[in-house]
């Protein structure tokens, strides 16, 4: 099959693995910023600018797996933590009125909050 020339190199599966390998490595060569976060890590680097394809896709599919669940665990911290971890509650016209003295604008997003929850800075 004719792949057409102006296909993205760094185009990847659904499982992570670059979909041409040789292209994705050819274009991290080519590219001085990514050629030299590459680089950061000897170990990376092997495997990145080595010959062998399949520790490269093993590399990017575990890579894609540990970014999939590290975007999983700050989903889920960010909610249950900040439940968990506010717990004094704030009257909402009081939080305005110190973020605007913070020179912080509040976006109509944040209009309608009412129950604001603050960490408990006590102990």
């Amino acid at each position: 099959s004719m792949a057409p020339a102006t296909k993205d190199a760094f185009a990847r599966n659904e499982d992570g693995t670059a979909v041409d390998p040789r292209a994705f490595q050819k274009a991290i060569r080519e590219d001085p910023v990514r050629l030299e976060e590459a680089s950061k890590d000897p170990e990376v680097a092997k495997v990145l600018l080595g010959e062998d394809m399949n520790a490269l896709q093993e590399l990017l599919r575990s890579y894609h797996l540990a970014e999939k669940r590290r975007r999983s665990d700050m989903a889920h911290r960010s909610t249950d933590a900040q439940r968990v971890s506010a717990t004094v509650p704030r009257d909402s016209v009081a939080v305005y009125d110190a973020l605007h003295k913070a020179g912080l604008q509040y976006g109509p997003a944040f209009q309608l909050l009412t129950n604001i929850h603050v960490p408990d800075t006590t102990n």
